[in-house]
């Protein structure tokens, strides 16, 4: 399989004037026929931090790549007009059917995220969170293919999808 590619270096020709760019993989993207500017920033993406009555962590089992088969914290993408806020309860409801009642902010860390062969770069805001109930948990067909109650400390990084994922949970436990 091709490996990924940084989405600056994907960027071929102009979205504003469709002119063949000169200078490729450039931060900002300049086009020398129009004049537009197009900076790279990351997109942001949601993480939740929730734990049962035990204290073990929630954690889902991906079912599609980057990472299907692994561990990682329920979250996504923040969509467009959506805050941070109102992703994670979102995904929250999408991928597990359950309700947030309370979320506080943990943390913020840099990713990449692999997607059609460009590399995406990605904030991802963490978000202690607790919800109504555990009881009726109900995984996105498709999305995910299982989830796991886990003791947070006992979490091998190997065992997660990605790293902003053990930096989560390593915020988490400093902060206890």
């Amino acid at each position: 399989m091709k490996s990924a590619i940084p989405v600056k270096d994907a960027w071929k020709y102009c979205p504003c004037c469709g002119a063949e760019t000169k200078n490729v993989g450039q931060q900002p993207f300049a086009c020398c026929a129009c004049g537009y500017r197009h900076y790279f920033s990351p997109s942001a993406a949601v993480g939740a931090l929730i734990r049962d009555v035990q204290e073990r962590m929630l954690f889902i089992v991906r079912g599609k790549d980057p990472g299907k088969g692994k561990l990682g914290l329920p979250g996504g993408f923040v969509d467009a007009g959506e805050t941070a806020e109102q992703a994670v309860i979102r995904e929250i409801r999408e991928e597990l059917n359950l309700y947030v009642t309370d979320f506080r902010y943990l943390a913020s860390f840099p990713n990449k995220y692999e997607f059609a062969g460009v590399t995406l770069p990605v904030t991802d805001l963490f978000f202690v969170s607790a919800v109504q109930s555990l009881d009726d948990i109900v995984t996105q067909e498709g999305e995910i293919e299982g989830f796991r109650f886990l003791p947070a400390a006992d979490v091998d990084a190997s065992m997660l999808a990605f790293a902003t994922h053990q930096q989560a949970l390593a915020a988490f436990l400093a902060g206890q």
